[in-house]
């Protein structure tokens, strides 16, 4: 027999995201369903296209994540460049001179080449997974504290508004990256990735307050809009990039592309970020601070720990070995922009130039791949169509680590980005429909924040397993292999550890919810896999 969530199961509070309190909306005695329940706009926040019903906040977040999706590709791009840098700095030949020393004989074969040089004493391949190791540390150490903030404070707008600075004066200073300045612009990296988190925390936040104010059915066809909006900034920015650095006359060289890229960057994120965050709205303090604490850090540290705690207990079928899935697998996806970069650089001899190109396909691969995800959610469930995505994710990966090195000619990397945006595409709405139905009711803020911690907890790990690798000499073709073992992890944990599809469904009391779903799932996508 279902039990209900209001008294059977204990209530769990988790940190980073959290709902209005009932004095935070003006229509809270109104269904959330209904048009007249939509507040009156507390600002007249540019076109009618920007409209959401009146909800500033809802406008506000499409903006900051285009802008987010920017300056993740703009980011993929410098990564190439610092990659080309090091190298260089390192007497590290490239692909290029690699073929040109094998065809002339001065080497036996450019694939069996090892560089033994090192910058700094470490080996230049592993520059860019370690900036994504101290990233991932650091924004596992920092998620608590922000989400303390966001809990306790009404601070959240300003800390959003603070770190967007901070991560736009960062991409400012990038646009001077050179062979001089190359090893301070890898730390300054690092701080990037670290303010992009909290921002994409403090705007997470918002999105429970839109679901509360518009109804669960309008939320989904929003979150749509937003993917839809920021798969269209990231590749906007892609295309004009490579018209631009073509028509320059610069698509051959990295460093001149990665400063027009952050150029670019910076002109474009000034605009976007200071318009979202011009519509989003100050909040007060979801909660006071509890009693007898002193040390809220420390309190977000042992919350996060209890809610754990009471996921394993109570939900044994489905959130848990969810969430357990997640903390692997989004560890092991978040990491691919990173690890592919030094593959596709080093071992298949791409530019910064043609990266971008590269991911731009990846991009494409994810739309058709997202209604793939949709039928089979259909046919299946979305447990067994996740399971199905990880596993074919980590063979398109092994495929693609272990023959474009050889291959004839390196945009034939374009068709395995391709095949990586169909598998892409195909896992992200699958995750996230899962999540939806999993999900238990009247603890959707909650969880979610909680969901959000655990898709950060490990991202520093997949890098690290990567660079211990390179460092001890093996190719960066086994370090991506390994790498995407931890996907394999993820799916095997499903695979072994969850219910069924109707014990999942009993369990989270979401049956109704998921046959809805079965219409909507496309919708369902809340982040744009890059």
């Amino acid at each position: 027999m279902a039990m209900s969530p209001g008294k059977d199961k204990p209530k769990m509070d988790s940190f980073s995201i959290e709902t209005p309190s009932k004095t935070e909306s003006t229509n809270a005695s109104q269904s959330p369903e209904s048009p007249s329940s939509s507040p009156t706009p507390s600002r007249n926040c540019f076109y009618s296209m920007w409209q959401y019903g009146g909800i500033p906040e809802a406008k506000g977040y499409a903006l900051v994540a285009m802008g987010r999706g920017v300056g993740v590709m703009s980011n993929v791009v410098v990564n190439a460049a610092l990659l080309e840098l090091a190298m260089e700095a390192a007497g590290c030949p490239s692909k290029k001179e690699l073929d040109a020393m094998e065809a002339d004989g001065t080497i036996g074969s450019a694939s069996g080449y090892i560089c033994d040089g090192t910058v700094y004493g470490q080996n230049p391949l592993s520059l860019i997974s370690n900036i994504a190791v101290a990233t991932g540390l650091l924004g596992a150490i920092f998620m608590p504290i922000t989400g303390v903030i966001l809990d306790f404070t009404p601070y959240r707008r300003l800390v959003g508004i603070l770190f967007v600075i901070i991560f736009t004066i960062i991409q400012g200073i990038q646009i001077g990256i050179g062979p001089n300045t190359w090893f301070q612009m890898s730390i300054l990296q690092a701080i990037a990735g670290v303010c992009f988190t909290v921002i994409m925390m403090t705007s997470l936040a918002y999105l429970p307050e839109i679901c509360e104010e518009v109804g669960q059915a309008e939320h989904s066809t929003y979150t749509a809009r937003f993917t839809a909006k920021q798969f269209a900034s990231q590749a906007t920015f892609l295309i004009l990039l490579g018209s631009l650095s073509v028509g320059l006359g610069i698509s051959s060289d990295s460093v001149r592309t990665a400063r027009l890229s952050q150029a670019m960057n910076v002109g474009i994120i000034s605009i976007l970020f200071s318009m979202g965050w011009r519509c989003m709205p100050s909040r007060p303090a979801s909660r006071d601070p509890p009693q007898g604490t002193r040390f809220l850090v420390l309190y977000g540290i042992r919350q996060n720990f209890r809610t754990a705690v009471s996921i394993h207990r109570e939900y044994k079928k489905g959130l848990r070995w969810y969430l357990l899935a997640t903390v692997f697998a989004q560890s092991s996806v978040g990491a691919l922009t990173t690890v592919a970069v030094v593959y596709l650089s080093s071992e298949v001899g791409l530019n910064a130039t043609d990266i971008s190109l590269f991911f731009f396909v990846v991009l494409v691969g994810t739309i058709p791949g997202s209604k793939f995800a949709s039928e089979l959610s259909k046919r299946t469930n979305p447990n067994t169509s996740w399971q199905l995505s990880m596993i074919c994710l980590f063979i398109t990966l092994v495929i693609g680590a272990f023959t474009l090195g050889d291959a004839p000619h390196k945009y034939l990397s374009l068709i395995w980005g391709l095949f990586v945006g169909l598998m892409l595409g195909w896992f992200y709405p699958t995750e996230n429909l899962f999540f939806s139905c999993v999900l238990p009711k009247g603890q959707e803020a909650e969880i979610a924040g909680f969901r959000v911690y655990c898709s950060m907890i490990l991202a520093w790990l997949p890098p690290l397993v990567f660079s211990i690798l390179v460092e001890s000499g093996v190719d960066a073709k086994w370090g991506m292999t390994f790498m995407g073992s931890f996907i394999l992890v993820a799916a095997s944990l499903l695979k072994f550890g969850s219910g069924t599809w109707e014990e999942i469904l009993q369990e989270s009391q979401r049956s109704e919810f998921a046959e809805h779903h079965e219409h909507h799932e496309h919708e369902s996508i809340a982040e744009p896999p890059l």
